[in-house]
């Protein structure tokens, strides 16, 4: 039976309490959320720098390999300037990042969209909306991995570990829940084929899902699982369009049918199917949380 370690919510909250007017605006937990960005842009500047400018003109076999050993580097410089940030500015450990269960809860999170994205490939293919039409060379899966595990912990570090959390101190966890929600899914309105009901679909099915996910654990290991997994799957095994975004995968695949089952150009994260489904399983996540004892209450609310 699968046994996960459980951060206690008020163990990610700032351990300085300060007297003056200055302390008091720098550890309000908005201004930490610029404070924390600032501390990642040079990170995220120079990584960009260098895959743009370096990595993009190598031949193989250099560039996969330097893709590879790009992206260890700036995750764990990821990883040092968060810690930098908890360190000097709220002063405690980032129990964000605890390894005590990384590989179960990493593994889970895997697992669990796997087998969404698996079930509604074969839900397609029973329906003749999903054909299999060639293959790439396995190769590209290399690139996928590289792209999707940056992408996505990038993602989450930034929406849920500190947007989230950081709201959450302040204004309890329904509004955290629901504001890092809304902005990560309308994060997404830029992409392509992307509208309004797709960023809609995304409020609806990752809301709870992602919120709850990072909740129960208070780390990033299951939130980055569920995220890597998806975008692994639907877009580097299958070939179906991730979040608008149509990239060559392991299978060329011939999509027809709705769009209310298929998601269209944008992806089964737009499927009426993956949204009721990701939206029951976040439930189920959030009242586990609830269970843990999890929920935060707003300042407001609770003694401080």
């Amino acid at each position: 039976m699968l046994k996960l370690y459980y951060n206690k919510s008020d163990e990610l909250f700032t351990k300085v309490f300060p007297q003056n007017q200055i302390g008091k605006f720098i550890q309000f937990p908005i201004t930490r959320l610029f404070i924390a960005l600032l501390f990642l842009l040079p990170v995220s500047f120079l990584a960009n720098l260098v895959g743009l400018e370096l990595i993009k003109s190598l031949g193989e076999p250099y560039y996969t390999l330097l893709r590879y050993l790009r992206g260890i580097i700036f995750f764990v410089l990821f990883l040092i300037a968060y810690r930098s940030y908890t360190n000097y500015v709220e002063k405690r450990k980032a129990l964000e990042f605890n390894t005590k269960s990384l590989i179960p809860e990493f593994g889970l999170g895997f697992i669990m969209s796997m087998s969404i994205v698996c079930f509604m490939v074969a839900l397609m293919m029973l329906l003749g909306y999903y054909k299999i039409d060639s293959f790439n060379s396995p190769k590209i899966l290399t690139d996928r991995t590289v792209v999707y595990y940056m992408g996505s912990f990038t993602e989450e570090l930034l929406f849920r570990v500190i947007l989230f959390k950081l709201v959450e101190e302040f204004a309890g966890s329904w509004i955290g829940i629901a504001v890092q929600g809304l902005v990560f899914g309308f994060a997404h309105i830029g992409n392509e084929n992307a509208t309004i009901l797709t960023s809609l679909s995304l409020v609806v099915s990752d809301t709870i899902l992602f919120g709850a996910a990072y909740m129960l654990t208070r780390r990033i290991w299951l939130i980055w699982g569920l995220h890597f997994s998806w975008n692994f799957f639907q877009e580097g095994i299958f070939g179906m369009p991730n979040s608008g975004f149509q990239r060559d995968g392991l299978i060329k695949p011939i999509i027809n049918g709705p769009e209310w089952i298929t998601g269209g150009r944008f992806g089964i994260e737009a499927s009426i199917i993956v949204i009721v489904i990701w939206f029951i399983i976040g439930l189920l996540i959030l009242r586990k949380a609830i269970e843990k004892k999890q929920l935060v209450l707003a300042t407001w609310k609770r003694k401080i």
